[in-house]
């Protein structure tokens, strides 16, 4: 995974997961509320009431230095650019997203959702109830409420993980194609993330023995993980009022964000 790609898999991995309009620029409609978080134009607002807006991300190493991309999130949608590609999945209306590799074509990934009960906190995106998404070879769905997120994935024949020219393999996590995923909430905390404040579990029926610890609580995201990519280890994030979030992956990589 490239790094930059691993920036914009962190920023979505812990909620950023929604709609946006479908030609990269600032998402659509950004002042209209979600049932996933509050009102606010893009860029308005304090960070622990709202995440709307633009985002640089960077991730930076002594080694090989930084990299970076940009994240557009409202709830409208998000529209993430990394130098792996280009993924924009929009909202409203009927719920759709696209993804282009770099130097690629974009290709079409199908959404239905029924939507569900979750509060967000300063997500700005609607992210509750049942989800479908269907490209050409692959098929996942989704299930997320105020105490767990469950999920599994189906491709072609031989597709040992979700990842082919039609799926944002490399800009979001990949699961496992056969296996059943399941998060649950343990105890709950105080987060700016609303229902998703306090610790999860998080695993599958792989029989891997890979899996997460998560900690969400006041501004700050905090994932233990036994597993075998770059989230192997101890990860924290954390927002601060200035609206920069910073943090480090269990490799070392320091990963930051800065809403413009």
């Amino acid at each position: 995974m490239r790094r930059s790609d691993l920036v914009v898999a962190i920023a979505l991995g812990v909620g950023v997961l929604g709609g946006c309009s479908s030609t990269q620029g600032t998402p659509g409609a950004a002042g209209a509320g979600g049932s996933g978080g509050s009102a606010g134009a893009a860029g308005a607002g304090s960070c622990d009431k709202d995440l709307t807006g633009a985002w640089d991300l960077y991730a930076t190493s002594l080694a090989s230095g930084s990299v970076d991309g940009v994240l557009l999130v409202s709830a409208s949608g998000f529209d993430a650019t990394t130098s792996g590609g280009h993924l924009v999945y929009n909202a409203q209306g009927t719920k759709s997203a696209t993804w282009a590799r770099s130097g690629g074509g974009a290709r079409s990934i199908t959404v239905q959702n029924t939507s569900g009960a979750v509060n967000g906190g300063s997500i700005p995106l609607a992210l509750g109830g049942s989800w479908t998404l269907t490209s050409i070879s692959e098929t996942c769905t989704l299930n997320v409420a105020s105490g767990s997120v469950t999920g599994n994935c189906h491709g072609r024949a031989g597709d040992h993980n979700v990842g082919a020219g039609d799926w944002p393999y490399g800009t979001i996590p990949s699961p496992e194609n056969g296996f059943n995923y399941l998060v649950s909430r343990t105890s709950t905390l105080t987060s700016q993330f609303g229902d998703f404040g306090g610790v999860w579990t998080a695993g599958s029926d792989s029989g891997s023995g890979q899996g997460c610890s998560i900690t969400l609580e006041g501004n700050s995201i905090t994932t233990n993980c036994q597993a075998s990519n770059e989230f192997n280890g101890v990860m924290h994030l954390t927002i601060g009022g200035d609206c920069v979030a910073s943090g480090t992956t269990p490799s070392g990589l320091e990963v930051s964000a800065r809403r413009r």
